[in-house]
């Protein structure tokens, strides 16, 4: 059996990692990685649900409180969504009274997105997401926690200069 058909183990992950002969191969890192993805972004969106809301939708808020008002567009590149994507987070967020859609001041073609109610109140539920996720990581020793740090903005670095990125652009979520 390949190591890309692998089924789950008791753990949710693939065991493509324990079965690989000499150490874990580029391949089954590729697997247990991508499986993990799949898993972590489940996860987080359940914890996002906890604190009342879902991952895009507190991205996109916190967004707006960080960097104040912005264009849609902006919006899109800044969350790695499409603009269809952003319309519909802010058409929710408007409907819910959370954000309103403002002229700019000096462009009559352009359209802001901003906060219509407490700024505090949205980066303490963003906070308690982030602290929610956060606590993933609380079983891992002090040196488990820099070493897999350290491996991700490795990992972050390569896929940013494949894809002829800065490894300082903002494309990575801040779950």
């Amino acid at each position: 059996m390949s190591t890309g058909s692998m089924p789950p183990d008791s753990s949710g992950g693939t065991g493509a990692i324990a079965t690989a002969a000499g150490g874990a191969s580029p391949e089954a890192l590729a697997v247990e990685v991508g499986a993990f993805c799949a898993t972590f972004e489940r996860w987080a969106s359940r914890k996002a649900v906890e604190v009342g809301a879902s991952v895009p939708r507190l991205r996109l808020l916190y967004a707006v409180h960080c960097d104040g008002p912005q264009k849609m567009a902006t919006l899109a590149e800044a969350l790695a969504v499409t603009p269809r994507n952003v319309t519909a987070l802010v058409d929710g967020l408007e409907a819910d009274g959370l954000v309103r859609r403002v002229p700019h001041s000096t462009d009559r073609r352009i359209t802001l997105v901003e906060l219509t109610g407490d700024s505090d109140q949205i980066a303490e539920q963003f906070g308690t997401y982030q602290a929610s996720v956060a606590g993933l990581f609380d079983s891992l020793t002090g040196g488990d926690r820099e070493t897999l740090l350290r491996l991700l903005e490795t990992l972050h670095g390569r896929m940013h200069a494949d894809a002829g990125c800065s490894a300082g652009e903002n494309g990575a979520s801040d779950a």
